[in-house]
Parts: structure tokens; C-alpha cells; sequence
């Protein structure tokens, strides 16, 4: 795990290097994300869910999944915009951090050392119809708004045209299908990319200036993702009937830091990029205490 979190940090400190010595022009970062956001990524997706074994216990997942998390999403968006009157573009991108977690390059790992192979299933469906969905609906739904401040029909047009949703989509109907080995090891060619592209593009957009504007903000952000919302998925697997397996792999998955494609989503529709970077960088910081302490804590 604390490996894991090492390259993160190495290729950010790769991307900072970069600005600093003006290696790339500044457009280089959003041109990146656009890369992953339309490429990499949905190869990641379908290479995660596509051979996956869908069994009929894991369906129970998405619904409670989906739900929390598109809760706190709102809810953290209506409380930095209407209380706190922030910015519609700070509002959304604070909510991003808030809920939507790093549950596949950080979760899956951490999982599999702590729980074993058996975990990676449940972990699979809790980001990819849990948190991915969140993301995709009612996280590009705020994202539109806040760029051109309405809900249209077109705001759905969004999501159904994107990539990584095509691609979820792709691999629900050709799950368990045989795919060509050529296609299936260009797929994994392009998936492996997503993380050091992701990471090197978020570090490109750090500054020394930025790096911790509006700590408030930013310490607020981290609590609720690193503590509330996993804190939330503890209570909320009591109520429906959950193994024990099942319920430690969710709880693990909320308590990831902030998902690192908030920070592609915030550049592509003008939205406060710069806190997406800071909360993205903050938040992973912290979690090299705070996630081995939710798998002591589950898992003793």
C-alpha cells in the first residue's frame, strides 16, 4: 500500500518538476486529461468489469453505494454553495473531493493486500456502478450546471457520450465474452497509462502559491471523504444484509482519497481546477495514515 502511495507522490513531484522548469508548455496538463478522460480511462473500466464474475450477491452493492455518495455529493455542493457562498466552480469541485474517492488505483490495491483476491470483486462493482456512476450522473450533471448554469436534457447527453460510460456500458453486454488477445493487450496497454498520465498532469498543475489555498476548505473536503463518508458506509451496511467481507471492502473503498479524475472533470468544464489539484494532493497525503487505520481498525 505504502508503495502505492510513494509512485503517486513521485510522479506528482515529476509534474511540479516539469512547470517548474517549463518543459512543456502550460497547455500540456488539460491536453493530458483529455487523453485520459476520452482513452486510458475507459480502457481501465472495461478491462476491470469486463471478465469480472458478475454474481447475483454483488447487485446488493450498487444501490447503497450509488446512493450514499451521490448524498454526500449534494449535500456537500448545497452546503459550500448556500452557507458558505462560495463559487459555483469552488462548490462543485469541493463536493468532487468530498465523496468521489480514488477506489480503483488506491482501493483495489490496498484491498487485495489486506483482504486477498476474494475482495477484489466487491470492490470492482462498488467503483465502477457506485462510485463511477455517481460521477458520471450526478457529478457531471453539477459540473455542466456550473459551466453554463442550467439542467437541460442536454446535460444527459453529457454523460451518455462519454467515453468511460460507453466503455461501462461495453463491458455490462460483452462481459464474459472472449476478446481477441491483440485487442485485449492493446486495452491493457492504454489502461496501465491512466495512473502516471493522471498523476503527472496533477502535479503539472500544483504550485507552491496554490498548493494549500483556503486550508479550511481543503481540511473540511478530507474529513468528509477520509472519515465521514466511510463513517457513513460503517452505519449504512447494518442495515442491509451484507457479509462481513462485503462490508469491510465498502467501508475501505469510501475511506479512499479523493478520486483523481475530479481534478480531469474540473479542468474540462472550467471549474475550480486548482482546489481539485490541492484536495486531490491533500487528501492522498493523508491517507497514508488515515486508510491503514481504517484496515486496522476493520481488519485486525
Amino acid at each position: 500500500m505504502y508503495q502505492v502511495l510513494a509512485v503517486m507522490f513521485l510522479l506528482i513531484a515529476l509534474g511540479m518538476f516539469l512547470r517548474a522548469t517549463k518543459v512543456f508548455p502550460r497547455e500540456t496538463a488539460p491536453l493530458l486529461n483529455r487523453f485520459v478522460l476520452y482513452l486510458t480511462f475507459p480502457c481501465l473500466i472495461f478491462r476491470s468489469l469486463q471478465p469480472a464474475h458478475l454474481a447475483s450477491e454483488l447487485w446488493k452493492i450498487p444501490p447503497l453505494a450509488y446512493t450514499l455518495i451521490s448524498l454526500v455529493f449534494l449535500a456537500s455542493y448545497f452546503l459550500s454553495s448556500r452557507l458558505l457562498h462560495l463559487k459555483e466552480e469552488t462548490s462543485v469541485s469541493l463536493a468532487m473531493g468530498a465523496a468521489f474517492g480514488n477506489t480503483a488505483f488506491l482501493g483495489y490495491p490496498f484491498i487485495s493486500a489486506l483482504l486477498g483476491e476474494k475482495g477484489l470483486p466487491p470492490a470492482i462493482f462498488f467503483d465502477q456502478m457506485g462510485n463511477f456512476l455517481s460521477t458520471y450522473t450526478v457529478g457531471v450533471l453539477l459540473c455542466v450546471y456550473a459551466q453554463t448554469k442550467r439542467l437541460s436534457a442536454r446535460s444527459l447527453l453529457e454523460i451518455i457520450k462519454l467515453p468511460p460510460f460507453l466503455a461501462f456500458l461495453l463491458a455490462i453486454i460483452t462481459n464474459g465474452l472472449t476478446v481477441p488477445p491483440f485487442l485485449w493487450e492493446t486495452i491493457n496497454r492504454l489502461a496501465d497509462a491512466t495512473v502516471p498520465l493522471t498523476m503527472v498532469a496533477i502535479g503539472m498543475s500544483l504550485s507552491a502559491s496554490h498548493l494549500f489555498r483556503n486550508w479550511k476548505l481543503l481540511l473540511s473536503a478530507s474529513s468528509i471523504k477520509l472519515a465521514a463518508l466511510p463513517l457513513l458506509f460503517l452505519v449504512g451496511t447494518q442495515f442491509v444484509s451484507f457479509s462481513p467481507l462485503y462490508q469491510k471492502v465498502m467501508v475501505i473503498q469510501a475511506a479512499t482519497p479523493t478520486l483523481m479524475t475530479s481534478y480531469t472533470l474540473a479542468s474540462i468544464y472550467n471549474l475550480d481546477s486548482e482546489f481539485s489539484s490541492s484536495v486531490i494532493f491533500f487528501t492522498t497525503f493523508l491517507s497514508l495514515l488515515t486508510l491503514p487505520l481504517w484496515g486496522s481498525f476493520l481488519h485486525p
